[in-house]
This record gives C-alpha cells, sequence and structure tokens, in this order.
C-alpha cells in the first residue's frame, strides 16, 4: 500500500479562533495564531489576505473574493483543487476530456468567463497561479492538495497586480513556506473503488537562517466506466498520480527571503471517463456523406453489424477498440528573492520554469468501427520573470505597487487523426511572448474614504507553425487526395495584440464593522489560432482578443462581536469579440471565432456565523446572468438564446459544524455540506440543448473528524455524494460524426481516514 503525509504549517489546533492567512505566497504566505482551546467559541476566526500586496483583513479588502485555508480543506477531507467550486459562488471548475481525451486539464469559469479546451491557441480566460508563478497551460492544472496553505478566488479582471493579464478572474495557490519549526504531518485515505489516497509533509530548520520542507502524494483509484474492447478490458476514469514537492527558505537577515521552490508530477490514466450515448440521425456533415456513400446508404444510426446504432450507446461503458490514455509528466522550479530596502520600499524576484510532457489518445466514437480516433503529443515549457515594487509613504495614507513581468511559452501539440475514410496529422508548434507593465496605488482620503487606481500595458505576441498534411487514404477513390498533401501551409504565423487597461475602485469604512466599495475595471484576452485543422485552407483560422469592462458594487460586514462575517458583490460585465470554440457541419473539429457580444451581470453573497455552543454554519450564493446580445453571421448553430457552456444561472453552498468536546478523548466534529448547480449547457451549438444540457443538481458530502486532545492523530469517515448524482461534467458534439459525448460524475463515495502529527 503506498502512503504518504501531509502537514498544515504550523499544527495548530483545529478549533483556533484566529488565523492569519495570506493569498500570495512569500514570507507573509501563512501565519495560523494560536488561541484559546475552546470548543465552544462563540468567535469566527481572523482571516487576513496580502491580495493587494500589504496586509489586510478580508472584510476591508474591497474585492470580491473567497480565500479557503489548507485546514478548510483538510476538515472537509477534500484532496483536489476542483473542489473549490463547491465552496465559493459563481465559480466552476471542471476537469474536461476536451477533443483529445487527456485526462488532467482544467477548465474553469468565473462569472461566466472561462474556457473549455487547453489548445495553445487560445489562452485561458480565468489564470491560474501557484506561489505567484502564471501557470500557462490548463494542462496538469487540477492540482492535487499536497501542501495547500490556502486558495484563494478572486473575480472579475485581475490586472493592475497580477504578472500576467486574466479577464475572468483567478485562482491563487499557496503553498506552506518552510519555517523554523521541526514538524511533520502524515494522513492516508482509503474509500470506493479502492482509492487509496497518502500525503506526507516534514519541514526542516538547517540552522538559523536555512529551512526546508518537503511533501510527496500518492493519489491512485480505479476506473468506472467499462471498456471492455480495450487491452485487458481496463475500466476509464481511474487515478494514478505521484507528488513531490520540495522547498528551500533563506533567511540571513530580517530584510531578506529567499526562497527556491521544486514540483514533480506524473499522472498515468486509462483514459477520461467518456461515453457515447446518442446519434443525431439528421447530421449532415462531410464525413458522413462520405461514409454514406462508400457503403451504399447510411452508416450511422442504422441497424445491423458494422453500423453505428444504439448499441454502442450507454452511460457506463464505452465500446471503443483503439487505445484510450492520459499519459503526464510535469516539474517546475521557482525562486523568489524578498528584499526589505527599508519599512517604506520593498522589492520582489520570481523567476520560474515550467515544463509539461504528454501523450493522450481518445476513440471518439467509442465503438469498434474506428470511425474517429484522436492522438495528442504534447510538449509545453514557459519561462517567467517578474519584479516587484511594494511600499507606502504619506504617514502610511498613500499604498502603492507597481511591476514589469515577461512571460516566454513554447512546445508543441501534433495530433495524428485517424477519421473512417483518411487519416492526416494536425496540429503543430507553438511560441509565445508577453510583455507587462503594471502599477497601482491607494490613497486614504480620509480615515473612511479611500481611492484606489491602477493601469496596465501588455503585449502578447503568438507564433504557430503548422504541420498539418494528409497521411493516410482509405476511402479512394471516394477521396481523392494524395497522401502527403498538406492542410495548410507549413511556414509560421504571427498573431500580435497590445493593450491598455484601467482598474479604479472606491472605497468607503461606514462603520468600524461595515464596509462599502464599488470599481470599474477592463480585461483583456490576446487573440490566437485554430489549432486542429482538417480541411485544406491557405491558413489557419486566426481570432482577435477579447475584452470586458465590468462594474462592480460590494458591502462586507464583519461584527456580532465577531461571530458574523458577510460579503456581497453585484456586477455588471460588457463582454466584446467573445472568443467561442464551435463546431458545425461545415468543419470537420471544432474551431476558435469572434462570435459577437454579450452581457453578463449578477452578484455573489458569502457568510458565516459562529451560533456558540460548538456550531457553525457557513453558506454562500451567486448568480450569473450570461447572455449574447449580438452574433457574427458566420457563426452557426448559436442564438442570442445560446446558453454560455458549463456555467449555471445559479450556484449556492451551504455547511453546518458542530464541535463536541470529548474531555482527554478529544474531540469531534461531524458537518454536512451541501451544493447547489442549476442547469447548464455543455455545449456551444443549439442543435443539442435537449441531449447536452446537464438538469439542476444538488449534492451532499457527509464527514465526521475526530482530533485527540494532544493535536497528534486523527480519524475520519466520509460519504460524498450521498444522493449519488451521477451529472454530466462534461460533454461534446460532433456536427461532422453526429455523436454526442458525455462525461459523467463518478456518483455516490465513501471514504476513512487516518493522520498523525508530529
Amino acid at each position: 500500500m503506498a502512503f504518504s503525509f501531509m502537514l498544515d504549517a504550523n499544527v495548530a489546533d483545529a478549533a483556533a479562533v484566529k488565523k492569519t492567512v495570506s493569498s500570495a505566497s512569500g514570507k507573509k504566505s501563512v501565519a495560523h495564531k494560536a488561541a484559546r482551546k475552546d470548543v465552544n467559541a462563540t468567535r469566527l476566526e481572523e482571516v487576513t489576505v496580502t491580495a493587494r500586496r500589504r496586509s489586510e483583513r478580508i472584510e476591508r479588502t474591497p474585492i470580491s473574493m473567497t480565500t479557503v485555508t489548507g485546514t478548510q480543506f483538510t476538515e472537509r477531507g477534500i484532496t483536489s483543487l476542483a473542489k473549490i467550486q463547491d465552496m465559493a459562488p459563481n465559480i466552476s471548475f471542471g476537469n474536461v476530456a476536451s477533443n483529445s481525451g487527456v485526462a488532467n486539464a482544467a477548465a474553469v469559469f468565473i462569472r461566466g468567463i472561462g474556457q473549455t479546451d487547453f489548445s495553445f491557441g487560445v489562452d485561458p480566460g480565468v489564470g491560474m497561479y501557484v506561489d505567484g508563478v502564471y501557470v500557462g497551460s490548463p494542462v496538469g492544472a487540477v492540482l492535487n492538495m499536497v501542501d495547500i496553505a490556502n486558495v484563494s478566488v478572486l473575480r472579475g479582471p485581475q490586472g493592475t497586480l497580477f504578472g500576467r493579464n486574466t479577464i475572468g478572474g483567478a485562482v491563487s495557490v499557496s503553498s506552506l513556506t518552510p519555517n523554523s519549526q521541526l514538524s511533520a504531518k502524515a494522513d492516508v485515505k482509503y474509500g470506493t473503488a479502492d482509492r487509496i489516497n497518502g500525503r506526507v509533509f516534514f519541514n526542516v530548520p538547517l540552522s538559523k537562517t536555512l529551512f526546508a520542507n518537503f511533501s510527496a502524494g500518492s493519489f491512485m483509484q480505479d476506473g468506472y466506466v467499462h471498456a471492455p474492447n480495450q487491452k485487458n478490458q481496463r475500466e476509464l476514469g481511474n487515478q494514478d498520480t505521484q507528488v513531490y514537492k520540495g522547498a528551500l527558505r533563506w533567511h540571513p537577515i530580517d530584510k531578506l527571503n529567499v526562497t527556491l521552490r521544486g514540483d514533480w508530477t506524473r499522472d498515468r490514466s486509462n483514459g477520461a471517463p467518456y461515453v457515447t450515448t446518442g446519434v443525431n440521425p439528421d447530421a449532415t456533415g462531410s464525413m458522413i456523406a462520405l461514409n454514406n456513400a462508400m457503403h451504399g446508404g447510411t452508416l450511422l444510426n442504422c441497424p445491423g453489424a458494422g453500423c453505428y446504432n444504439s448499441s454502442y450507446f450507454s452511460k457506463n461503458t464505452n465500446y471503443g477498440s483503439q487505445p484510450d490514455y492520459s499519459n503526464l509528466t510535469s516539474w517546475s522550479t521557482s525562486g523568489t528573492v524578498d528584499y526589505e530596502l527599508s519599512q517604506y520600499f520593498d522589492l520582489k524576484s520570481i523567476t520560474a520554469y515550467r515544463k509539461t510532457v504528454g501523450a493522450f489518445a481518445q476513440d471518439r466514437d467509442s465503438s469498434p468501427i474506428g470511425i474517429n480516433y484522436v492522438t495528442d503529443h504534447y510538449l509545453e515549457k514557459q519561462f517567467s520573470e517578474e519584479f516587484q515594487v511594494n511600499g507606502h509613504a504619506l504617514s502610511n495614507r498613500l499604498h502603492y505597487s507597481a511591476g514589469v513581468y515577461y512571460f516566454a511559452q513554447s512546445g508543441a501539440d501534433v495530433n495524428p487523426t485517424e477519421f473512417y475514410v483518411e487519416s492526416l496529422q494536425s496540429g503543430g508548434y507553438f511560441k509565445d511572448k508577453n510583455y507587462a507593465a503594471y502599477a497601482q496605488e491607494t490613497y486614504n482620503i480620509t480615515k473612511k474614504l479611500t481611492f484606489t487606481a491602477g493601469v496596465r500595458y501588455t503585449e502578447d505576441n503568438k507564433t504557430f507553425t503548422p504541420d498539418q498534411y494528409i497521411t493516410k487514404v482509405i476511402g479512394a477513390p471516394i477521396v481523392s487526395t494524395p497522401v502527403g498533401t498538406r492542410i495548410v501551409p507549413y511556414q509560421s504565423y504571427h498573431n500580435n495584440n497590445a493593450r491598455w487597461t484601467p482598474m479604479i475602485n472606491l472605497s468607503y469604512q461606514f462603520t468600524p464593522e461595515l464596509m462599502g466599495y464599488t470599481t470599474f475595471s477592463q480585461g483583456f484576452k490576446g487573440g490566437g489560432f485554430t489549432q486542429r485543422l482538417t480541411n485544406i485552407t491557405n491558413a489557419p483560422p486566426s481570432f482577435r482578443p477579447e475584452s470586458v469592462n465590468t462594474f462592480e458594487g460590494g458591502l462586507k460586514f464583519y461584527g456580532l462581536n465577531h461571530r458574523l462575517r458577510i460579503s456581497a458583490a453585484g456586477f455588471f460585465t460588457f463582454y466584446d469579440d467573445v472568443q467561442l470554440l464551435v463546431s458545425d457541419a461545415t468543419h470537420i473539429g471544432p474551431y476558435y471565432t469572434n462570435a459577437g457580444k454579450a452581457h453578463i451581470s449578477g452578484f455573489e453573497l458569502e457568510g458565516q456565523y459562529a451560533l456558540g455552543d460548538g456550531w457553525t454554519v457557513s453558506g454562500s450564493v451567486g448568480e450569473t446572468d450570461a447572455h449574447y446580445t449580438s452574433l457574427t453571421a458566420s457563426v452557426q448553430g448559436l442564438g442570442l438564446n445560446s446558453m454560455f457552456v458549463l456555467v449555471s444561472k445559479w450556484t449556492a453552498n451551504a455547511g453546518v459544524s458542530k464541535r463536541i468536546d470529548l474531555g482527554q478523548y478529544g474531540s469531534l466534529t461531524p458537518r454536512v455540506d451541501a451544493t447547489y448547480r442549476s442547469r447548464y449547457n455543455a455545449n456551444l451549438n443549439a442543435i443539442m440543448y435537449n441531449t447536452l444540457i446537464q438538469p439542476k443538481y444538488i449534492t451532499v458530502n457527509m464527514s465526521a473528524r475526530w482530533v485527540s486532545a494532544n493535536q497528534k492523530y486523527n480519524a475520519m469517515v466520509g460519504l460524498d455524494n450521498a444522493s449519488n448524482e451521477k451529472f454530466m461534467a462534461w460533454g461534446s458534439y460532433s456536427g461532422s460524426f453526429g455523436n454526442y459525448q458525455k462525461s459523467f460524475d463518478r456518483g455516490r463515495q465513501w471514504y476513512i481516514q487516518g493522520g498523525v502529527a508530529f
């Protein structure tokens, strides 16, 4: 049995009433202040963030954000970053099979803006940051919790304080920082389908000025989608992931911190858990026409052997005969130097490198007929450098932050693709260089009134070299294109853009407990290319940048003797030149385009309340009302009433816990958490609305956690998705082949877990 350990930085009492949590890595990353261990505590923990590059209480930070600590994840038995969507409003964090079967690719949406495809030709709509470093590719971004200090979700455009511009929002992950305390913690979890999760974390002071930590994790679980025609009759949807992380911090003097980090991840899977659930009998794609002509009739949805019909439709079985797999290896290293020149002025440098190598394959028709088989050979490298200056002046009335940023990304995604009548190679090679400069200042006009302004300049230069040609013709003479014919000329194509984006914020502290704010911000996402091509063309289709203008207002309250915390925000976004991945009968495979304009409005409401006698309740509700206001004439299968992809209008969660004092036997904390999502669309084109819309659903998680009186030992039992909701996590429709692909949640899962701390 493989197992490993995990530690939360300062192994503090889980009932601690006061904590300090930073949303950025570095010397101010996380500090848990010990508090009285009264299980009947009636005050909420204090939460301090550095979302604006300085320490502030979260209820006095004029930003719509959610921060979840590593301890809070542990208390809920959560080991995957994707579960952040169950703890924050107006966010969707999915793991989608995309168009090639990769089993670890993040599809993140905040307030209706995001991306479902990992293609290098388009930037993510939501930025992912790990210890202050932007992660350029969604591949491998569904992180497993090994040494997480906290995770912050920031909603709306983020550009005047972040190295890489992000249009929809940001998910910022902070790892535990080495400190002077010798400590360790371990846990191992066993559950449904031979699930074995193990984690280990050690923190070691090497000297008075040098500290190190190391963590490792193993995450294993059997699959749940049967694949009887695969070799060894494998099951899809399994997990086989190994994670190793380490950090070294040098603190020779009070003013200087140097932190080096490294990590290595290996992910091996039998393949994404997808199935085919049906065929559209009215599909008229060009490949269908060729198939019909070759067979003197219909191939799709016909009776008899050799036909693609209902005998291959299922919700738990994939009948594909060609191998599905998802293999991924990634590693990264970073160095952060933080030097305090004076009490008024601080310099920081963040240097990082990351490399990801993967191979993915998917039998997209889920049948032994061999209609469509796609393979990806994936390589991505990124280097980034960011310099920051942070400080304050004018008797602490003025706070400022500025920075310059460089990002270089390169690699390849080569896609050998087999169709029923021909085979080809798609994809190619890419380079992306991004330059930026940003600044933001906050001025306290009075003790209650504060004004903040920021601006960013971004240059984004993308280069795509397609390596795409016909490799095999099976349907001759129906298909007469010679082998070796280039689908697109083999040369480099460029897509360069630059933009200024401002931000203005005004906040007012009405009372010591209540603060209000209003914000205007702009964001933009650079243009790009469609990576996967199958029709012969003179140049790869490209698209322009998209942009947003967002207005936001909010209130934050922390009172009732520190027992109640509430935050509320409303927003309205003008969304222009929306980049969409669409598919229709005139294209084999999806393609990107600037589809038109949209309006997105909504709100978030979050709250926590310490009832006393060990009871605590929390919850949130969010609304995202997104609709298109105009569409370009070239977009087919999409109307003004079409739903946004993977975006629910309503999201909500609620939790209640009760800590029970067992005296010398420690404490027991049972808890129940429920999550609600209204219906959402899994694909763009209106033709499959009745098939690829997931109805509303509610999931309920239940657990009970025991902690010993000396805090050294803990045990937990839990039941996730107790209602056994097998909702559609991902869906796709092929306009050329007429089939519907879906990936469903595993459903109800149980687990037991034990841990020890030193």
